[in-house]
């Protein structure tokens, strides 16, 4: 069967027959047209399909993480599904205050890079759900869905907690936003669930209220805008009738350079790495998997040389800069040892060129 390769200047370029795309900074190409695809990830770019009710770009797979070489085999509508090198993009906010008395969305801008966003008003779910009825019988805790919002709104999600076969909590892990109405809530079996004479649990049902009325539920990057950025960007909130929202851009940053400053006794070359500084100010709602939960972020690997007992950034190779959503604190290990007397590691954040495979 012959392979077929398709989209924006891709061709077949090596042995394997996979079409070779690079991707700078910033860059998306869409996985078109429609058919089968397999797609072997660069180390920074992402495979993503358009999400319907977030009305945005989510990765395919566990989080919005980066590829690292992996492979996906996927079915493409020809216009939802694409690559993206996220590097050196604003991703997404984490919202700091939710602010009051809003009646329609404000408009949010950042202050460089030209992404664009969308704030989800109200319609939260409240953290307390109220469990009407506990079922009985469950052996397994049953997977909790809340229904969707109206699309572009947050979904909710959250877990059953058993206490003798019946559900007693539900916890609520997102609260999501812009619901009109509460959410219906389903329980669904565990598939271990009335096989190998285990019994089958039933009828457990529980009850949602709405939250956060008038209140900014969340900020959704819709447009990543140009890659390459150094800095994070500001968000500024405007109209909607209301005030005092605030949010911290969350960045999908790698190192790109660094800098060394003091630091002795140090032979031969060393391990630096990165620890993710995610910004520690708390959420104004509980929706991790809009905020903090949006890039899945990935330490830097570094070799770092030494010159005259000091370390230096002459020679260095940098094997993987990490995935990171701040600028990290540093890590240093020499001869297999933390160094806690480590030199002081000033690294330059950005974005970087990323080459990925597909084919059909």
């Amino acid at each position: 069967m012959p392979l077929m390769f398709s989209g924006p200047g891709v061709s077949a370029t090596n042995k394997l027959g996979f079409g070779e795309i690079a991707l700078p900074s910033g860059a998306c190409w869409p996985v078109t047209p429609a058919g089968n695809y397999e797609v072997r990830l660069g180390r920074y770019t992402v495979l993503q399909y358009f999400d319907q009710t977030l009305q945005t770009w989510r990765a395919v797979g566990g989080g919005d993480g980066i590829g690292g070489g992996s492979v996906h085999y996927i079915y493409s509508d020809g216009t939802n599904f694409r690559l993206a090198n996220l590097t050196g993009c604003v991703v997404g906010a984490l919202l700091t205050n939710h602010g009051s008395g809003y009646t329609s969305a404000p408009v949010v801008t950042a202050s460089a890079g030209g992404s664009l966003w969308r704030a989800v008003v109200g319609g939260l779910v409240n953290t307390s759900v109220t469990v009407s009825n506990g079922g009985t019988n469950y052996t397994y805790q049953p997977t909790v869905l809340f229904s969707t919002p109206p699309a572009g709104g947050i979904p909710a999600t959250g877990y059953a907690t058993l206490s003798g076969g019946a559900v007693s909590t539900v916890t609520v892990t997102n609260q999501g936003g812009g619901y009109a109405s509460p959410p219906t809530i389903s329980f669904v079996n565990d598939p271990r669930e009335g096989q190998n004479g285990v019994t089958a649990g039933y009828n457990a049902a529980a009850v949602a209220t709405l939250t956060g009325s008038g209140t900014i539920a969340g900020v959704i990057c819709i447009d990543p805008g140009t890659g390459g950025q150094a800095a994070v960007p500001t968000l500024a909130f405007a109209g909607g009738g209301g005030s005092a929202a605030a949010a911290t851009a969350i960045m999908c940053w790698t190192i790109t350079a660094y800098t060394p400053t003091a630091g002795t006794g140090y032979t031969g070359n060393s391990l630096l790495s990165g620890l993710d500084a995610f910004p520690t100010t708390s959420p104004a709602y509980t929706n991790p998997a809009t905020q903090s939960g949006w890039v899945k972020t990935r330490n830097a690997q570094i070799l770092m040389p030494e010159s005259g007992g000091a370390p230096t950034a002459t020679g260095a190779v940098i094997y993987d800069g990490g995935i990171y959503t701040s600028t990290p604190t540093s890590l240093i290990t020499t001869n297999g040892a933390l160094v806690t007397q480590t030199a002081t590691i000033a690294f330059t954040m950005g974005g970087v060129t990323d080459t990925s495979y597909i084919r059909s």
